[in-house]
């Protein structure tokens, strides 16, 4: 398996640890770490850097809080190159999306694992108690992020790749989140085991949002169930895709129109317009 390198880059008017593939595509995908580091969307910037450009970023050490994030998002977004943009994310950095999604180069957002909001969040200790004893007893880690059939195998592998975040940063996409209704195209993709997620809300997040619903699998399903995940993503991805070749195609059909008629028009002045005779 090769392992997607990050490079500390300049984006914008900081440096990120940042990963871009030299794939040129009709819509680009940015994988947003929400919080955490973005290593854990490793199978899927492998997987869709064939075929699309992709991105991803994690902010240095001193700004891993929400809004050190969303600056670095904006820095991201801001790259003259970043059009036709999808941004993704998992159920904590939701939020963080939406925040974009009125931009003009962001043309779609998928939310993974949709809820309202965080009713209670996690003391330090009990944060502390869960990803330590998760990262020993795989058992517990499983109860609270993934299915009930999953491999203890692909549970252990996550908390190895996952890193601990520092709390008082990771609180910050806790607070105050909320989710609400897409105002663009959309995918909302519902692990059915997620302790996080919520049916009924994905529901609410129509028309502008598609569902997709994954059996057997939590709050990490895409690093889970990656083939699933993919598919579903790769499904709705086509049809942004297309709808994007489809809006290019009529942008230079008017262009070629206008040119059309603006020849003709020139043809026409010039021919009424009454020639001198040359001595």
């Amino acid at each position: 398996m090769n392992t997607v390198q990050f490079s500390l880059s300049r984006v914008g008017e900081e440096n990120l640890h940042y990963f871009e593939s030299e794939t040129e595509s009709a819509i680009q995908l940015v994988f947003v770490p929400g919080g955490l580091n973005p290593e854990i969307w490793e199978q899927q910037l492998r997987y869709f850097s064939k075929s699309f450009k992709t991105v991803s970023f994690r902010p240095t050490v001193s700004f891993r809080d929400y809004q050190g994030e969303k600056e670095a998002l904006k820095n991201v977004l801001e790259q003259e190159d970043m059009d036709n943009v999808v941004l993704i994310s998992h159920v904590f950095g939701n939020k963080l999306v939406q925040e974009f999604e009125e931009r003009e180069n962001v043309i779609s957002t998928v939310l993974t694992s949709p809820r309202r909001r965080f009713e209670k969040i996690p003391p330090r200790k009990a944060a502390d108690w869960i990803y330590k004893l998760g990262s020993f007893k795989p058992k517990i880690a499983k109860k609270f992020f993934f299915g009930e059939k999953t491999e203890y195998r692909i549970v252990k592998e996550f908390m190895e790749t996952l890193e601990k975040p520092d709390y008082l940063d990771f609180r910050t996409f806790l607070d105050d989140y909320r989710v609400g209704r897409p105002k663009k195209e959309s995918l909302a993709i519902h692990p059915e085991s997620d302790r996080f997620s919520s049916l009924e809300f994905a529901r609410e997040l129509t028309p502008n949002a598609s569902i997709s619903t994954l059996k057997a699998a939590g709050a990490f399903c895409f690093y889970e169930k990656p083939q699933e995940y993919n598919k579903a993503l790769l499904d709705f991805l086509n049809v942004i895709r297309d709808e994007v070749k489809s809006q290019e195609i009529i942008e230079v059909k008017k262009k070629n129109h206008s040119l059309l008629e603006f020849e003709k028009k020139s043809d026409e002045d010039f021919r009424a317009e009454p020639q001198k005779l040359k001595v």
